[in-house]
């Protein structure tokens, strides 16, 4: 399962709650639990291993009070460590595998020290709410309620800061009919700042994220995490075998959830000068990707990008001149791959993963004939599955707008196997202002710049090929009509088509 919404506090303060087991507690099982959890952050494969001095947990009204001395998260490559100090939190058991996390108290400020043992930066904030469910066959909060405020991250020497005024955010999860979990989550960040000293600075007035989940089988995740636990635990660790039958037997578990959504937006972007002029302003931009299905014999991914309102500041209109009128002042896109056969899919990616792991593909460095051999596995799978599965791929939204020029378009293409090339299907697309992007190109030309030399052939080209229309506007419009047919001919506005050589 991903990584909670809220990563950037969750990464310090999440430290501190590794809850390994599933036992029904008492006080010193928690602690054995606290402890291997916090083992498996100390290991040399971790980004960023942990160290304490104590773990002491007793008893309370209500569940267990934890209290973790001397926390510290070091960087496996820079040297650098952060003291994250002395952490407590509540725990109450729920489910099981669950537990209720709450009553976090930890220190708002986190120093950051060099390999020296300098001070390097500062991280401050203020935690207002804390209150979550661990699952431990997850690793993760299934359920989560944040609140910070006034957080800054500084180099001591001044020069970065980054600031955000408030992060929060909820997950919640309730269990479906068949047993399997939904959970959803929502989260969003205020008053972004970025700051590099006498080079300028980046804002965003608001970051925001929803994310979804259906159909996670938490009994499965809770076998393997079981299994992974056993091997870890042998003398000597598991060897290549061990976990590449290991990686084999997930294909017999339920792991992959029903369906996701996860959607990313920001507002209010700006880039600002050291003189404090802004150079760039964006409005609005989000991000979309979405899956369905993956509980059925198809799937589908759904992916969506779009941005509104790009302009540039007064000093860079003036640096871009007349060029400035193509600047993509407004975009969308929608792509959608259908009839995806994700189980073999998965399927195949688990073997050629178990593969590797025998030939010591996942430790330590992969030859370049071994990543080639991987590749070819992969693809000498997934090719045929695409094939009977039908696959199709669809762009159902295009559009890229600027003063000058627009650029719409849709299209789909199917995976073929009667066809020469394999897939059939075509694309559709429209340019309306491509005189005006031609005259702007040659006038840069005209003028020396030399890097618009190619941009002008291609222009010119494009015209060539289009065949022109008037919309309603009376404006020239160029279509392009380009299709794959199951005979093995490229058409293009219906004539036969082919992408010149580039000379040699």
């Amino acid at each position: 399962m991903r990584r909670n919404l809220f990563g950037l506090l969750v990464f310090f303060l999440g430290l501190a709650v590794p809850l390994a087991g599933a036992r029904a507690i008492d006080s010193e099982a928690l602690r054995e639990d606290i402890i291997a959890g916090l083992a498996l952050l100390a290991g040399p494969s971790t980004a960023a291993p942990v160290s304490y001095d104590e773990v002491r947990v007793r008893p309370q009204a209500a569940g267990h009070r934890v209290e973790i001395a001397g926390l510290v998260s070091r960087s496996a490559e820079l040297g650098y460590w952060a003291d994250l100090g002395d952490v407590a939190f509540s725990v109450e058991e729920g489910k099981p595998g669950q537990f209720r996390v709450f009553d976090l108290d930890a220190p708002g400020d986190v120093p950051v020290y060099d390999a020296a043992g300098q001070r390097f930066a500062l991280l401050t904030y203020r935690l207002e709410r804390f209150d979550g469910v661990w699952v431990a066959a997850l690793s993760n909060f299934l359920e989560l309620d944040l609140l910070a405020t006034a957080l800054r991250f500084g180099l001591a020497d001044g020069s970065f800061i980054l600031s955000l005024d408030r992060l929060g955010g909820v997950s919640r999860a309730q269990e479906a009919a068949d047993g399997r979990i939904d959970q959803e989550a929502k989260g969003r960040a205020t008053g972004l700042r970025a700051e590099a000293a006498g080079e300028g600075a980046f804002e965003v007035a608001e970051v925001a994220a929803e994310t979804s989940v259906s159909g996670l089988d938490l009994d499965a995740y809770a076998q393997l995490t079981r299994e992974y636990e056993a091997l870890a635990a042998r003398p000597g660790g598991a060897s290549d075998a061990d976990m590449a039958a290991f990686i084999q037997r997930m294909s017999g578990f339920n792991v992959l959830p029903a369906g996701f959504g996860e959607r990313f937006s920001l507002s209010d972007l700006r880039a600002i000068d050291a003189g404090g002029q802004t150079l760039l302003r964006l409005d609005q931009a989000e991000l979309d990707f979405a899956g369905s299905g993956f509980d059925q014999a198809a799937a589908e991914l759904r992916f969506g990008l779009k941005h509104e309102d790009l302009e540039m500041g007064d000093g860079l209109r003036a640096q871009a001149g007349q060029m400035g009128a193509l600047t993509p002042r407004r975009s969308g896109m929608v792509v959608a791959i259908e009839r995806l056969p994700a189980d073999r899919l998965w399927q195949s990616l688990l073997r050629t993963l178990a593969f590797a792991v025998t030939q010591g593909g996942l430790q330590g460095e992969t030859s370049g004939a071994m990543r080639q051999m991987l590749t070819f596995m992969m693809l000498g799978e997934a090719l045929p599955a695409l094939t009977e599965a039908g696959t199709e791929l669809k762009l159902p939204h295009f559009v890229v707008e600027s003063d000058a020029a627009a650029m719409s378009g849709e299209g789909a293409f199917e995976v073929n196997p009667a066809a020469p090339q394999g897939v059939t299907g075509g694309l559709r697309l429209a340019i309306t202002g491509l005189d005006q992007v031609i005259a702007l190109l040659a006038a840069e030309v005209n003028a020396g710049n030399q890097d618009a030399i190619g941009a002008l052939g291609m222009a010119n080209w494009l015209k060539t090929l289009g065949r022109r229309e008037t919309d309603g506007q009376s404006r020239a419009v160029d279509r392009f009509d380009l299709q794959l047919t199951a005979d093995g001919r490229t058409l293009l506005n219906g004539q036969p088509f082919a992408v010149p050589a580039v000379p040699r």
